[in-house]
């Protein structure tokens, strides 16, 4: 029997897994591969969605695009945080999480035989979705702080390019686009008449003196726009999974014929959590926020004294994308480096081929003591 998603490898993140539970039970393990965040909702919201569980709405459908009391307030974040201007009940559906709303965006624009441009390294769920609606991916290189190149990006446009896909702050590279190459890159989508897809779901996770840009802002454009967002890493709610789509009302209504198809909505109860998380305010993301620039500080400065790797220092996202010297085979390394130090990382390479030689460390659920034992061990590693 053939199944029509053989062409696609397996998510690279589940591979992995399966190697490391193999280690998983020494008490020396430490997992530095999934994006995991070092928080969780606020006490208080996980109470009042836990006394709701015996009413009978919380355990039924929403509509579609979701609770409207938690649209309305997510547009009001959405101006408050990125000065994007949202209509609540045209512009936005409530996802199960930000993998969804960009699988449904991407079904919506993509066609058998369709491109988007992709700048490398990317996140490998991206190209996943692509590869679903039998599209191709025309992957682009960054700069040498990985920065997208505008000149690069137009280059790939073709006749049966139907969008460009960027993802700010970056994963896996944490990097904060620049705004006025996200601009210029709009523009080309607007003159070739594609879409600009822009995941943002790490855009409160910025640091030093960098600033997040959404494109959404741009409301003159928005028939060329979709914005992805999710409530995983910046809200502590990976587990819950709750994310959200903007677009122009067009897009929203062809894009409700996929969402409808996938999941009806998304889960009540994780709708009534996220709505209480935003009513709570953001001092505990402001939180989180601060512990990880200290965690960050501390990891970039622990790096930079191992011999044996580079690493671009990005203000985004927890993750860091060290290359490793004279690494040719980033799988075979990070698998040895499971193996010998109970250390797991994820190889450059799943994220494309300009990712080949680097390796990607998650570092926002680590104490400062876990990361610092973590780095010992990739320094023992890389002096042998």
């Amino acid at each position: 029997m053939k199944y029509q998603t053989e062409h696609i490898r397996p998510p690279p993140i589940v591979e992995l897994g399966e190697v490391a539970r193999r280690y998983s039970a020494f008490s020396d393990y430490i997992n530095l591969g999934q994006g995991l965040p070092g928080h969780v909702p606020p006490a208080e919201s996980l109470k009042l969605t836990a006394e709701q569980f015996e009413l009978p709405y919380i355990h039924q459908y929403t509509a579609d695009h979701g609770l409207i009391d938690l649209r309305e307030d997510l547009s009001l974040y959405l101006r408050g945080t990125h000065s994007i201007d949202v209509d609540p009940e045209k512009e936005v559906v409530i996802t199960g999480g930000a993998n969804q709303a960009l699988l449904g965006a991407v079904l919506t624009i993509v066609g058998v035989g369709d491109e988007v441009v992709m700048p490398s390294p990317y996140y490998f769920n991206s190209v996943m979705a692509v590869q679903l609606c039998r599209g191709h991916v025309a992957e682009v290189p960054l700069n040498h702080e990985f920065q997208p190149m505008v000149d690069e990006i137009a280059k790939a446009i073709r006749p049966n390019t139907r969008a460009v896909l960027l993802v700010t702050p970056n994963n896996p590279t944490g990097a904060v686009y620049d705004q006025r190459a996200i601009d210029e890159i709009l523009d080309i989508c607007v003159e070739h008449d594609i879409i600009l897809i822009s995941d943002e779901t790490y855009s409160r996770m910025v640091f030093e003196d960098a600033r997040h840009y959404s494109p959404a802002t741009r409301r003159d454009l928005r028939e060329h726009v979709v914005m992805i967002g999710s409530f995983s890493k910046i809200f502590g709610m990976s587990g819950w999974r709750v994310g959200f789509v903007v677009g122009s009302e067009r897009f929203i209504q062809e894009y409700l014929k996929v969402h409808d198809t996938m999941a009806v909505c998304a889960p009540a109860v994780s709708q009534v959590l996220a709505l209480d998380v935003l009513r709570q305010g953001s001092d505990f993301v402001e939180r989180e926020l601060k512990r990880l620039e200290r965690l960050r500080e501390h990891a970039y400065m622990r790096l930079a004294r191992i011999d044996g790797l580079e690493c671009v220092r990005t203000k985004g996202t927890f993750y860091l994308f060290p290359r490793i010297r004279d690494c040719k085979d980033s799988r075979r390394l990070t698998l040895d480096l499971l193996a010998k130090a109970h250390l797991l990382l994820l190889p450059g390479s799943i994220f494309g081929a300009a990712g080949e030689g680097h390796v990607r460390i998650s570092i926002g659920h680590l104490t400062p003591e876990v990361l610092d034992d973590a780095l010992d061990r990739l320094e023992r590693y890389l002096g042998h």
